[in-house]
């Protein structure tokens, strides 16, 4: 019984091992896709070339996650919206590891933050904590933009979706880009979305996005990020480093190269502007209620969501974002 225990235990290993490494297979594959032949063909319409700059904007109430394209004239263009399946916390800054938050800031994926071999099919890092994080005492690491709709702090897509946004990071990083700007905002920040939540704890933390965001949709540049005084400066016309300790210059000023209105219409009608449809389990009226096990602002505590009709695994995994396992339901 004891030598039948062990083989069955050895065979059980063996099948075990070989699903392990079919799967890696799967996602090394996965990780080396082409972009779908619509989005290529989209680009080649609007005279965008594929290895062209890429920038991403990631707004956490609309569950959305945006990739934009240099133009030949240094100007971006809006290429495809995702739904992002899954993210978390609620709105606020991410500001201690096992928090459950996901961060909002500036941050750059750069080609040591791509992770072909992902538990959550692919993954790339966003670079969370950044230095002016590190200088505020926020901590966490491992903040992942990654595939299987579950989060506890990344954000997480569906597999085929994070198939497509590895294929922009990893084919733009491959072009020569040192690092790919990604940043990540509470909400669009319009005016009548900053009123709305202008009694929100977070709102002393939005003012640099907010300012990154109206200089965005003036200019269509992906705003310049500097830090000092411990904060983000936004297109500082003189120059500023990126030492957060560091103090700030006397003067600062803006630089910027707005659009002309009619620049700018003409732009917009001709962003190639593609948008993927898919679940988003984050709604915005379970933002609200929403309570971080360490730094809360609604009323109700909450657990992470699962993909649907898959249940959470009890483990604990650096990828997911927080150092805490996922609860089971």
């Amino acid at each position: 019984m004891t030598k039948q225990a062990l083989l069955l235990a050895a065979m059980v290993l063996v099948a075990g091992s070989a699903v392990m490494q079919s799967r890696a297979r799967a996602d090394e594959v996965a990780a080396e896709k082409p972009l779908p032949s619509a989005i290529e063909a989209a680009l080649i319409m609007k005279e965008i070339v594929p290895e062209a700059p890429v920038y991403i904007r990631v707004f956490k109430e609309e569950s959305e996650l945006e990739v934009w394209k240099a133009r030949p004239n240094g100007r971006y263009a809006l290429v495809k919206t995702f739904p992002v399946c899954n993210w978390g916390g609620t709105l606020g800054p991410k500001r201690v590891m096992g928090d459950s938050m996901s961060p909002e800031g500036f941050y750059r994926v750069t080609p040591e933050g791509l992770k072909p071999d992902s538990k959550y099919h692919l993954a790339f890092n966003i670079g969370y904590p950044n230095a002016l994080d590190r200088a505020l005492g926020r901590t966490g690491a491992y903040i992942m933009v990654h595939g299987d709709c579950r989060s506890v702090g990344c954000f997480a897509m569906s597999d085929k979706y994070i198939e497509e946004i590895y294929a922009f990071v990893r084919d733009a990083l491959n072009a020569g880009e040192p690092s790919i700007p990604i940043h990540v905002f509470p909400f669009r920040m319009t005016a009548e979305n900053m009123k709305r939540h202008s009694e929100n704890e977070a709102r002393a933390t939005w003012k640099p996005l907010r300012e990154a965001f109206d200089d965005f949709a003036r200019t269509r540049e992906p705003p310049k990020i500097g830090m000092c005084g411990k904060r983000y400066v936004v297109n500082a016309l003189t120059p500023v480093g990126n030492d957060p300790n560091a103090d700030c210059p006397a003067v600062i000023g803006k630089r910027i190269a707005p659009l002309s209105p009619r620049s700018s219409k003409r732009l917009v009608k001709a962003d190639p502007r593609l948008e993927a449809q898919g679940p988003k389990l984050k709604s915005a009226e379970a933002n609200l209620g929403w309570k971080a096990p360490m730094f809360a602002w609604g009323t109700e505590s909450a657990t992470p969501s699962a993909r649907p009709g898959k249940p959470s695994q009890n483990e604990s995994d650096a990828a997911l974002g927080a150092m805490q396992p996922i609860v089971k339901r």
